[in-house]
């Protein structure tokens, strides 16, 4: 009995040992792909081009076959080994791509207008493809969405009022969404150029100990300062950001150190965990690498990527100062302190070890906004520099040519998502397109504003809200763009201002309560409650929802006017972010009376309003309040 039980545990030890070497056998190949896929986009874009239909084809197959490897169809089977189904769905993506790359500019002519028999067959199966990648990548929402469209574009007569509509066949539903106005449409080739190269330049620079150099950089400069952890939480996740795009990311990365200081500091759980996501969701809005709908943004409003950049800088700078001083408000209220010298890194010290990372950043700088070239090239230029000087220092080379390799598929895998979504929204715009329905709920929007711009921008800023709480930024960007964008250029507000509200609420989903994704990592690294992060976070980001709404009505904000109007925008906006910050807290230099909280409140609304009778009203009354809390309050 005994001998046949030592028989059994060593027959299951050999199979889980069996398992082990399979799966890491299988890694060392999705690595090997992952990096093939990575130097083809770099060849492609930067040593021989190719037509833009090869490029999205490629780029779409690297979701085909690495998704179905890497992510396992339920949470149950996370850390198996590839089934064969997964096997087989990976070969039907590379079937469809040989397909469609072997009927060239056949299927452009005819995708749409008249498909063949395996246009449709592959077509059929490109779309269940993409919805199972997106199902296993970010959930059911945005599958359940686009099932949605697809039913209504064939049934849409049945529709009830506004939605009635005409109604497709199979055929022509397939075959629109199988097409360059579907999913080989704008946002994947988006994806394919700008996206996967400024993610793979954050893989190799991170690679090179980035993340550590940032974070260290953030202590030295910022963590003696009252409330010190908790700034450098919101300066390296800003840092973090500009090489990720990606708010969970952040979390993760820098969370797992921040979280846990600014806790022994004496923040409060769930405030050192909405410092983070605050600050992570930030890194989107965050120049030079905004996250991947700042470059979608550029291709469907026919804008270089350096002046969507250029635009962003002010409204970022508002978010995260906003979040800096809610910060050093809630410090100095609790009396926290800053870190001892002798626990913090020496800027030098810093500087000296890793301070040549910082050249990429520059050179990428200086490509967007010296030459202003584009930003396919500034991005290729970084990864070049990010490589070359790799090599400068010990503590920053890659230790094996494997290392490097790994470095490379980071860069692909890290796009799998957006990959997903890019497709998936290529179907959706797709089905607007066809339907109709983009342009119907936007006329019922403005028909319920009645003619107002607050009460439009209200509108818009709730629907993409709603449509954020189960999509990912990109997707909720895009799919928000195609619908409510056209009725906003409508009303006078141009596209460059359209987008950008879009895009900013799309962005701060992350920490919008309920359903905040960003804060659900950064609650459970400081094990609270996630809800209490949420509403945290969303108190300390409220300029987050506020700054969209100034630079509609006062585009100076977006860098666009003369430097007089910009410079007096920007003025008043600061003072008005001061005053609010200072009536949410509560705290400045002393307890604020419920009195004072109210004045700054209504001076801050006052500043944030583009006129010039309201700024220097607002001016008066926060200057007036200061005096008073200085003379009357608890300081």
């Amino acid at each position: 009995m005994k001998s046949s039980l030592k028989e059994k545990a060593l027959l299951s030890e050999y199979s889980d040992s069996l398992k082990r070497n399979l799966r890491s056998n299988i890694n060392i190949l999705v690595s090997f792909i992952a990096a093939a896929f990575a130097i083809y986009h770099i060849i492609a874009l930067g040593i021989k081009a190719t037509s833009a239909l090869e490029l999205r084809l490629i780029h779409l197959m690297a979701g085909f076959v690495l998704v179905p490897i890497l992510y396992a169809p339920s949470k149950k089977l996370k850390g198996d080994t590839p089934s064969l189904l997964d096997w087989i769905l990976s070969i039907l993506g590379i079937a469809i791509t040989i397909y469609v790359f072997s009927q060239g500019d056949d299927f452009v002519l005819r995708a749409g207008v008249n498909p063949t028999t395996l246009d449709l067959v592959f077509g059929g199966i490109s779309i269940i493809l993409i919805l199972e990648m997106v199902r296993r990548l970010v959930g059911w929402p945005l599958v359940i969405l686009t099932v949605f469209l697809i039913v209504y574009a064939k049934c849409a007569i049945y529709f009830p009022g506004i939605l009635c509509a005409k109604s497709y066949s199979f055929t022509r539903i397939i075959s629109q969404a199988f097409s360059i106005d579907g999913i080989y449409g704008i946002p994947i080739g988006a994806s394919a150029t700008y996206v996967l190269l400024f993610i793979l330049f954050g893989a190799i620079l991170n690679a090179t100990g980035a993340g550590k150099f940032y974070t260290d950089l953030a202590y030295a400069v910022a963590g003696r300062y009252r409330g010190g952890p908790a700034k450098v939480a919101l300066l390296a996740s800003a840092l973090f950001g500009t090489i990720s795009g990606s708010g969970i990311a952040n979390v993760v990365a820098t969370g797992t150190f921040t979280i846990p200081l600014m806790k022994s500091a004496g923040f409060a759980p769930h405030f050192a965990a909405a410092v983070e996501a605050v600050a992570s969701t930030g890194g989107q809005i965050m120049p030079p690498i905004m996250g991947a709908g700042a470059f979608l943004m550029s291709e469907m409003i026919s804008r270089p990527y350096p002046e969507i950049a250029i635009s962003a800088i002010i409204p970022a700078l508002l978010y995260f100062g906003a979040a800096y001083l809610m910060i050093d408000f809630e410090a100095g209220k609790r009396k926290l302190l800053g870190l001892p010298t002798s626990q913090l890194p020496q800027v030098k010290e810093v500087l000296k070890k890793r301070g040549h990372l910082l050249i990429p950043i520059a050179v990428l700088l200086y490509e967007l906004l010296i030459p202003k070239t584009t930003a396919i090239r500034a991005a290729l230029f970084s990864i070049y520099t990010v490589i070359i000087i790799s090599f400068l220092k010990k503590e920053t080379r890659f230790p094996s040519i494997m290392s490097f390799i790994e470095a490379l598929a980071n860069g692909t895998k890290g796009c799998l998502e957006v990959i997903a979504t890019c497709a998936c929204a290529g179907i959706v715009v797709a089905m607007i397109s066809l339907t109709g329905v983009g342009i119907k709920l936007s006329s019922f929007v403005m028909s319920l504003a009645g003619g107002s711009l607050l009460a439009a921008l209200i509108l818009v800023a709730i629907v993409v809200i709603i449509l954020s709480m189960g999509l990912p930024t990109t997707a909720c960007y895009l799919i928000s763009a195609a619908v409510m964008a056209p009725a906003l250029t409508q009303i006078g507000f141009s596209p460059l201002q359209a987008h950008f509200f879009i895009f900013y609420y799309a962005c701060i989903s992350g920490i919008t309560p309920p359903v905040a994704l960003v804060a659900y990592p950064a609650a459970a690294i400081a094990k609270t409650n996630p809800f209490k992060v949420a509403f945290e976070a969303a108190k300390l980001g409220i300029s987050g929802f506020i700054v969209p709404f100034m630079f509609m009505y006062n585009p100076a904000l977006l860098l666009v006017g003369k430097p007089a109007f910009v410079l007096w925008a920007c003025v008043s906006a600061i003072i008005g972010i001061l005053s609010l910050s200072i009536s949410l807290s509560g705290w400045f230099q002393g307890k604020i009376k419920i009195w004072a909280r109210i004045a700054f409140l209504i001076a801050g609304v006052c500043l944030i309003i583009p006129e010039i009778d309201t700024d220097l009203i607002g001016l008066t009354l926060f200057g007036g309040s200061l005096i008073g809390h200085r003379l009357k309050g608890e300081r």
